[in-house]
């Protein structure tokens, strides 16, 4: 995968735990990262070439850290892809199956070849809908065809995060490739639940518009403080990588709410699962937009796990999993007044609240558990293995 490990966001954690629960059942499983992750001008997370965490081997092929210099930047990513592809095969040993998370054609195509000269089955996984992130012009979108038409049937099966994926892709990969939808993932046993409370509004997260709707809680939150002043908005996360850093400094500053919102900065993570544990209320406002229609987001099911109150937006997937004052809040996407009210109504009545927190947690535990989730995948790898092969 290309995102950075073992500390990492929302596509980290969903690897981890794909990986820790097939290492529970008894599998050889190493988790390679083909390029350098960490930004020199950010304070790195990962360090170390390669080790154990958690019980997981993982491996960079070069330093994490991404040199300060262009040229040299992009001659790493060259040196790295090839010090992978040359990893992968020379520790093939009996490898069944290579699960991808990477959507460069180039890398998709090469261990296509690797996966048809040492007979192992090629698994994709997709957690949003592609080309969502890329920016629109005539030649990207001439690429994107070439790519869903030769890329996307190279693989035996893929794994996606929801419905609506399944529906796109079941039409664009190889007939005989089979698909499963695995939901949000959490390892609940790492959260425990506690009647503390710090009165805080916590968001964790990326700190952007376009996929979480941090805009949209500010303005809500700027609504709901000035009837609620003693109630803190706290926002785990980096502002240096976001990409609305200067909306959200200029926003916070105009309306004076510096006494008022916490901007954490990176924070480790068990720290932010005690914040998280020990919040009021666990908020997302994630609008609604194409990526939002396709993605389930991975914070909502370690919300739940919390056992604290949770309101989120109905955006995409979302209403599928949670149902309104039953086991989470949920309100409109792209509508701060209303996300304001519904604020308001999870501190107007607060044992409710908390009752609504505990049926969240048992939600998560019943449905986004990774060891019921991975043992889906495991009997999915082994259908592939059994029925092309």
């Amino acid at each position: 995968m290309n995102e950075p490990y073992p500390y990492g966001m929302a596509c980290t954690n969903r690897v981890h735990l794909y990986a820790k629960r097939f290492q529970e059942r008894g599998h050889d499983v190493e988790i390679i990262i083909p390029k350098p992750t960490e930004t020199h001008h950010t304070t790195p997370r990962n360090f170390e070439q390669k080790g154990v965490y958690d019980g997981i081997r993982f491996r960079y092929p070069l330093n994490p850290v991404r040199s300060k210099s262009f040229i040299m930047r992009r001659v790493n990513d060259f040196l790295a892809y090839f010090k992978t592809l040359f990893y992968v095969i020379r520790t093939k040993r009996d490898s069944d199956i290579l699960l991808l998370v990477v959507t460069k054609f180039y890398v998709v195509l090469t261990y296509k070849i690797f996966c048809v000269l040492f007979n192992v089955k090629y698994i994709w996984e997709k957690s949003e809908f592609p080309f969502v992130f890329s920016k629109k012009t005539p030649i990207s979108e001439i690429q994107h065809k070439i790519i869903e038409k030769t890329g996307f049937p190279l693989f035996d099966g893929m794994i996606v995060i929801s419905d609506s994926l399944f529906e796109h892709f079941k039409t664009r990969i190889s007939k005989k490739a089979k698909l499963i939808v695995v939901p949000i993932l959490t390892d609940t046993n790492i959260f425990t639940p506690t009647k503390h409370n710090s009165g805080e509004i916590v968001y964790a997260g990326v700190l952007n518009q376009f996929k979480d709707g941090i805009m949209d809680l500010l303005q809500a939150y700027r609504i709901f403080v000035k009837k609620n002043p003693d109630k803190r908005l706290v926002l785990m996360g980096d502002i240096n990588v976001s990409s609305n850093k200067n909306d959200i400094l200029t926003f916070i500053k105009e309306n004076n709410l510096q006494d008022n919102v916490e901007i954490t900065g990176y924070v480790s993570r068990p720290a932010m699962i005690e914040r998280m544990t020990n919040a009021a209320v666990l908020v997302l406002a994630k609008p609604a937009n194409l990526q939002a229609e396709h993605c389930v987001p991975t914070k909502i099911a370690e919300y739940l796990s919390t056992g604290k109150p949770v309101l989120t937006t109905s955006s995409g997937s979302i209403p599928k999993f949670l149902t309104n004052q039953k086991d989470a809040f949920l309100t409109s996407p792209n509508d701060p007044e209303r996300l304001a009210e519904s604020l308001s109504e999870v501190f107007l009545d607060y044992e409710k609240a908390e009752a609504i927190g505990k049926e969240g947690r048992l939600l998560a535990h019943e449905q986004f558990e990774y060891t019921t989730q991975g043992d889906r995948i495991l009997a999915f790898f082994n259908e592939i293995l059994n029925t092309n092969g």
